[in-house]
């Protein structure tokens, strides 16, 4: 049975080392500099990939109001 101490405790996900301090992704810092890079990676990726694809499909319309624009001020 567990005490009152081990409860709080918290595991560190990858190498199950106990955590001292507050940690918001559950792992410890040697951990969090090992797998955070890449995951911090693929994540930037992720979302620039999906923005690139709404710039695409809606860039005619900005394009078309920025162009509208620049005419008015000109004028």
């Amino acid at each position: 049975m567990k005490t009152d101490t081990e409860k709080d405790e918290k595991i560190c996900r990858a190498c199950k080392r106990i955590l001292v301090g507050d940690s918001k992704f559950g792992l410890c810092p040697d951990c969090l500099n090992k797998y955070g890079s890449p995951v911090a990676a693929i994540s930037i990726g992720s979302i620039l990939s999906l923005g690139g694809r709404w710039v695409f499909k809606n860039g005619g319309k900005f394009a078309k109001r920025a162009f509208d624009v620049i005419r008015l001020i000109k004028f």
